[in-house]
């Protein structure tokens, strides 16, 4: 079976993927009775504290009640495991062990390399490129919105609250549309009236999901399913372009792998264990393989770039023998 075929089955699975209302942990008699006792002993009301928590917690605004809920979702894991069960998930996820009052460190500390490498890699795209050359404005825009994503995603990973929540789902489908925008844009290149109607796309498409996204109509999962089908329309734009133009420019296998990585290291997410140490997860692994490949997309924009701008050149030129 081809691998076209084999990601089109990934694809239309998500969308049979159940939401889940809650989970064992968070359901069970042993973590309910916890809670209320934390709560009597430890807080004044919901949010505050009757004694003062350690700094990092409350820089990162933890309230009682969520703090908790972390001190009874360990020792409901303890009582699980003590008599012969299984791990269990409290409110859809696993527990993971809290550093410094953030609640999944392996996913910052891999969000924030992914945000640095995309700073280091634009560093040398910018010092490099400038504003003559081709594309130079479109792909600065989308490591613009690749920093800012990665960002948000540290933040939404060291703490899980509703506004952070939905910064991180707003900026990761963001960031997917917007590589299908420049992948567009380039296959389209010098085409002013494709160009016009893909950017009226892209800015109609953006209001609507991130409206809906931000009222509440879009949920974590559709969200999800959603951007899944961009990334899928963007691996196959750019593998039929790559296929049309293997021949002619030698630096396109760059943009080729980085997608076909990007699709391999992606099926992490389809994966479910409890941590690894009660530290590394399925996502955060996805998050440290996506790293890398951020070297291959820079390195095709570059290229891209110079060949852009040599091709103009040469036309002009030609253009001008001409006249």
């Amino acid at each position: 079976m081809s691998v076209s075929r084999w990601i089109f089955i990934l694809v239309t699975q998500t969308f049979f993927i159940a939401n889940a209302v809650g989970s064992t942990g968070d359901r069970s008699q042993f973590y309910n009775l916890c809670l209320e006792k934390c709560r009597a002993k430890n807080c004044q009301n919901d949010e505050d504290f009757k004694v003062k928590p350690a700094l990092s917690l409350r820089l990162l605004f933890w309230s009682c009640t969520d703090d908790c809920s972390y001190t009874c979702t360990w020792d409901t894991v303890d009582y699980f495991t003590s008599h012969g069960l299984n791990v269990p998930q409290f409110h859809g996820k696993w527990p993971f062990i809290r550093f410094l009052g953030c609640q999944e460190p392996a996913s910052v500390v891999f969000s924030l390399l992914n945000m640095y490498a995309h700073i280091i890699m634009y560093w040398k795209f910018k010092r490099k490129f400038g504003p003559t050359h081709p594309m130079f404005y479109i792909w600065s825009y989308f490591s613009m919105i690749c920093i800012n994503c990665w960002f948000w995603s540290s933040i939404f990973h060291a703490r899980d609250i509703p506004f952070t929540e939905v910064m991180d789902y707003s900026c990761a489908f963001i960031m997917v549309l917007t590589l299908l925008y420049c992948t567009l844009l380039r296959v389209t290149y010098k085409n002013n009236k494709i160009f016009a109607v893909i950017t009226c796309g892209y800015l109609s498409t953006s209001y609507t999901h991130l409206s809906h996204l931000w009222s509440g109509y879009i949920n974590y999962d559709y969200n999800m399913k959603f951007n899944v089908v961009l990334g899928f329309l963007t691996f196959v734009i750019t593998m039929a372009w790559w296929r049309r133009n293997r021949k002619k420019l030698p630096y396109v296998h760059l943009i080729g792998w980085f997608n076909i990585l990007t699709v391999l290291v992606t099926i992490l997410e389809a994966i479910d264990f409890a941590p690894i140490f009660w530290i590394f997860d399925a996502h955060s692994l996805w998050h440290a393989s996506t790293a890398p490949l951020t070297i291959l997309l820079y390195r095709f924009m570059m290229a891209d770039c110079s060949y852009l701008k040599a091709y103009n050149k040469l036309t002009l030129d030609i253009d001008h023998h001409i006249r």
